[in-house]
This record gives structure tokens, C-alpha cells and sequence, in this order.
């Protein structure tokens, strides 16, 4: 585990290719080969061997849409295989475009906001980047993986076949929140450098930041890794970019299956109400969909997840839902933050849905929903778009 594989150093330093030295003592850690083995297969399954999954992700970066447009507040999503990840982060960047700058009204005019500049769009990233880690570490601490010359685990065809960015990677923990956000604001290039590997690095900040011990009991016995065969996360990924916890399940609470003659078995899903939603609809084999119900269980962990979407992450605290729409990653949100408060802003309402389509050549755009609550009529789900039919899941 990183907490008995780890050597630690602490000292005021920069890194070999950084011109900035961290202003106070800052835990540098330092990996052991089976640090670095350990997050590779916890991640990717394998650290032997380069897998597909892992090379989905090397070279992928953020990228926003150019500033100053209506697309501005938006990531450019390169691949598929990291829409998931990316469409997580897309959430809190838009919880600072939106909502952190402007109180609790709802006040100017929202595309202004999204139109966002250079440095709003580099600020919101810094925030949704600290919301994230933070909250994967409990709120009491952060890991932050950045990249240096120094290789630190050289290729052996028995147990580590290297990547070009696992094995150079640093480590820095931060005890406070503002430290973290002070550092990621130095070191945003890392993340959004068209030839670097920030998204895999946020994905190895957020493991490192819960810690391979909490996200084994996050999994309860499941052992699986975070990120699909084919480069896609897993929902316990998702869940753990979005609540703090890597679990397979998105009910409500905790649910125990069994009988009453064997021991039951406990499935704990969202504890807490989110910041940002997630919505999961897909046409099942032999027709119909899934992806509704409240609180209770269903499905089974892994990539096919229990898609019984509980309140918690239906009714978030912020209107920003992360949707996956037959295996799709898209966001869909609202720039009125009493959507999710008062009752009667949701009779009538808007909804802007976005998913970046890979490999386009074509600026990206978004799709404006208009949604009357009160038009109480009844549709065959066959005769409904499937994004009409997720939304219904709300």
C-alpha cells in the first residue's frame, strides 16, 4: 500500500524541469518500484505490460474550446476512452464558471459566463481540479502527480514495461486546500500542455488521493480495476471524480442483499447528497432501459455497475448532471441554481445538453433542451429519443 511502499522526503525543492520552487515545504514522495506497479495495475490492470486501455490514455490533455466563444466554457474531448473522466471534470468547471464567483443568485447573463475567457477558463480548470482532489482525499488531504526527467522504475519484461509518464512521476501532498489550489495554478501547464499527460495524471492524483486502502473497502471485495479493457472509467471512477468515493453502486445509502437465512451482504452506494449529478440511461438487450429507481440496489459492480440512480446523485446540490447515455458521456445543465432548490422553477425550464464528439473538425456546439414538467403525457419509451428517455429518469 502507498503508505508502507512510499519513501518521503521532505524539502523545499522544484522540479528538475520547473523554473518554480513550491514557496513553503511541501512532502515530496518519491516511488518504490512497487508503488508505481501497484497504481499501474490498481489503474490499468497490469504493470508488465503497456495495455490498450493505458495507451487510450497517454498523450490525452485538457483542451478547452477557443475562449471568448459560446462554446468557451467547454473541453475539446480528443477520444472516447477519456470522455468519462473529462466529462467529471467538466461539471466543476462549470460550477466555478456559473455558480462559485457569483453568490448564491443567480445574477447577469449566463452565456456572458460561458463565453468564457483564457485565464476563466484556466481558473475554473484549477478549482475543478482542487474540488476534485480534495474531495477524493476526505477533505483532510491531496496528492498531486506531476512529471520530471528522473525515470524512476526502468523497463523489466517480467514485471514493468514503462509508459513514458508512470514512471517519472513526483508526488506532492498537501494538507490544505489552498496550498493545493496555490500549486495547481503554478503547475496547470502539466495539465493542459498539448503533449503532455494531464488527464492521466489527474487520474493518478485522485487514486493516490484515496488512497489504495480506502478505495479497496470503497469496492467492498470487488477487485477490478478503475479504468475498462477498452480505456473507458469504470462507474466506481466516476463516482469517485464526483463524491469523493470509488463505489459501484449508485442507489442511496446502503442496501443489504441476502436472505434472511445467510448473512447479508451490504452494498453502500452515495451517502451523501453530490455537488454534481449523474444520469444513466441505456436500451437494454431485448428492448426497453434502464438507469431509473430510487434508492434501492440492482445490477451488479464493475463496468456494467448498478444503474438504480438514487436520489442523491439525481437531485445534486448544483443543476449540472453528468449523463451516460448508452455508454456515452455527455453534461447536462442549467445556469439557475434554484433548479435544484425550489420547487417551482422546475415546472417550466431549459437545459443545456453537451458531448464532444472526438475527431471532429467542426467547432463543438450544444444542444438547448426545453423541458415543461407540467405535460404530464405519456410516451412509448420506443418512441423516444434516448436523451428524452434519460432525462426522464430525473
Amino acid at each position: 500500500m502507498i503508505e508502507t511502499r512510499v519513501l518521503l522526503f521532505v524539502v523545499c525543492m522544484c522540479l528538475s524541469n520547473h523554473t518554480n520552487c513550491f514557496q513553503e515545504t511541501i512532502p515530496v514522495f518519491v516511488f518504490l518500484n512497487g508503488v508505481t506497479m501497484e497504481l499501474r495495475t490498481r489503474t490499468f490492470g497490469g504493470a508488465d505490460l503497456v495495455c490498450p486501455a493505458l495507451s487510450e490514455w497517454l498523450g490525452q490533455t485538457f483542451i478547452f474550446s477557443d475562449a471568448d466563444t459560446p462554446q468557451g466554457y467547454s473541453l475539446r474531448m480528443l477520444k472516447v476512452s477519456t470522455r468519462g473522466l473529462a466529462m467529471c471534470v467538466q461539471g466543476y468547471i462549470l460550477k466555478h464558471l456559473l455558480f462559485t464567483r457569483r453568490g448564491p443568485k443567480v445574477v447577469g447573463d449566463p452565456a456572458a459566463l460561458l463565453r468564457a475567457t483564457t485565464k476563466g477558463q484556466e481558473e475554473a480548470l484549477v478549482g475543478a481540479l482542487s474540488d476534485i482532489l480534495w474531495k477524493a482525499g476526505d477533505r483532510q488531504r491531496a496528492v498531486l502527480c506531476l512529471t520530471q526527467d528522473n525515470v524512476y522504475l526502468k523497463d523489466d519484461p517480467s514485471i514493468y514495461q514503462s509508459d513514458g509518464c508512470t514512471e517519472r512521476i513526483h508526488t506532492f501532498e498537501f494538507k490544505k486546500q489552498d496550498e493545493l489550489t496555490f500549486n495547481l495554478k503554478k503547475y496547470l501547464f502539466e495539465f493542459m500542455s498539448e503533449d503532455g499527460n494531464g488527464m492521466l495524471l489527474l487520474l493518478y492524483s485522485v487514486v493516490l488521493s484515496r488512497g489504495f486502502t480506502k478505495i479497496e473497502e470503497d469496492l467492498e471485495g470487488e477487485d477490478h480495476p478503475l479504468v475498462t479493457p477498452n480505456g473507458t472509467i469504470h462507474y466506481c471512477m466516476a463516482t469517485l471524480l464526483l463524491t469523493g468515493r470509488a463505489t459501484n453502486y449508485l442507489h442511496n445509502g446502503i442496501v443489504y442483499e441476502g436472505s434472511e437465512d445467510s448473512m447479508a451482504k451490504p452494498k453502500t452506494g452515495i451517502l451523501t447528497r453530490a455537488e454534481v449529478g449523474l444520469l444513466v440511461w441505456r436500451k437494454l438487450e431485448g428492448g426497453g432501459g434502464g438507469g431509473g429507481g430510487g434508492g434501492g440496489g440492482g445490477g451488479e459492480p464493475g463496468e456494467e455497475g448498478s444503474t438504480n440512480v438514487g436520489s442523491r446523485l439525481k437531485t445534486p446540490s448544483l443543476p449540472v448532471w453528468i449523463t451516460r447515455c448508452n455508454e456515452t458521456y455527455g453534461i447536462l445543465f442549467n445556469p439557475n441554481k434554484d433548479l435544484t432548490r425550489d420547487y417551482h422553477a422546475e415546472n417550466r425550464f431549459e437545459l443545456y445538453y453537451y458531448s464532444s464528439t472526438p475527431r471532429s473538425e467542426q467547432p463543438p456546439t450544444s444542444t438547448i433542451i426545453a423541458i415543461d414538467t407540467r405535460n404530464q403525457t405519456s410516451k412509448d419509451e420506443y418512441q423516444c429519443h434516448p436523451m428524452e428517455n434519460l432525462i426522464h429518469t430525473k
